[in-house]
């Protein structure tokens, strides 16, 4: 099990529940455990952007998984993967869960290759995927016709087709720094190709809501309007069920539809708090930010660049403090690449 291993926390009074679960998921996962509903609550209270998922017991003494889940809703944590753990998911379970918009039931007996796909499944790790040589061709025929497709929409709505091209470049720029500047992260050229790529649809859902979206003109959408570009989006990118091009609708989709998360969880539409928002799609929101201010300059300067980085910096919770660094750390490939395009 490696360090970037996906921390599953285990809410059971049963020992004997726990242990089996435990012994499931040690080799996959990093395992918490918690003996009953307040002590799982304080660690998710605590540890709310260190968790990935939560194993959560319906049936507990005193607090049970749906008192957990009402203190969680109260205290507006979004965006951890719930897997409620019970002998038989009744009629009453089931319609109680999707008040707290949960889907998922594991039951017992436990069935180990069950748990370990749906957990693999939800939690699957888009950052970290070998392509092959057939992937990246079917990838970049992909992209280049559904580019072509989406820049046709751009100019006939008066949207700036170019700020989406130099979220392109700015976002191989980070990625770049990210792969070279940590040991653990396995991105070749390919991977940083194919995600840079992908930042270029984050806004493509606003092809799919009445009249698109002209010019500036969020102002006379309600905010209901504006909030559904990111799943619509998301929606349109799912669409390709190729295999060959997984890794990119994977990426793309998490683009789309989180890029307007925040790292304090203050975001939309899920409240993602947290590293539960992948690094890739958080590097896509302050890229984005960062073109919209630095663009508009005529000149690009490192002076103009350290203005822009202390605008962005003021707002804490937008983003991780490690992406704000690798955009500190890249001014000068930034300030050239801006000379030249």
């Amino acid at each position: 099990m490696s360090d970037n291993s996906k921390k599953v926390l285990i809410v059971d009074d049963s020992e004997i529940d726990r242990e089996v679960l435990k012994s499931i998921l040690c080799d996959e996962f990093q395992v918490t455990e918690a003996v009953n509903g307040y002590e799982g609550l304080e660690i998710i209270l605590s540890k709310k952007n260190e968790i990935d998922a939560i194993l959560l017991d319906v049936s507990m003494p005193v607090l049970d998984g749906f008192g957990v889940l009402g203190v969680m809703k109260q205290n507006n944590i979004r965006g951890i993967p719930v897997f409620l753990i019970t002998a038989e998911a009744t009629e009453a379970n089931v319609k109680h869960a999707v008040e707290f918009n949960i889907s998922e039931f594991i039951k017992k007996p436990f069935d180990r290759d069950e748990i370990l796909r749906r957990l693999k499944e939800k939690l699957r790790n888009i950052e970290y995927m070998e392509l092959s040589k057939e992937d990246v061709l079917a990838t970049r025929r992909y992209i280049f016709n559904f580019k072509e497709l989406y820049k046709k929409y751009l100019v006939n709505f008066n949207r700036d087709t170019g700020h989406y091209m130099r979220m392109v470049g700015l976002m191989k720029i980070l990625l770049n720094k990210y792969a070279a500047s940590n040991v653990g992260v396995q991105l070749g050229a390919e991977e940083i190709e194919v995600i840079s790529e992908a930042a270029f649809f984050c806004d493509i859902g606003f092809m799919l809501l009445q009249g698109g979206l002209r010019g500036n003109s969020r102002e006379e959408m309600n905010g209901e309007q504006y909030q559904s570009h990111t799943s619509l989006g998301a929606e349109l990118v799912r669409l390709n069920g190729t295999k060959e091009c997984e890794y990119f609708v994977s990426v793309c989709a998490d683009m789309c539809e989180n890029h307007h998360e925040r790292y304090d969880g203050g975001g939309f539409p899920n409240r993602i708090a947290g590293k539960n928002n992948s690094i890739y799609t958080q590097m896509c929101r302050l890229v984005d930010e960062f073109d919209y201010l630095y663009y508009k300059y005529k000149e690009h300067n490192e002076l103009q660049f350290d203005f822009v980085l202390g605008t962005l910096t003021m707002d804490k919770g937008a983003v991780s403090p490690e992406v704000v660094s690798l955009l500190a750390d890249s001014k000068f490939n930034i300030v050239a690449y801006y000379s030249i395009s």
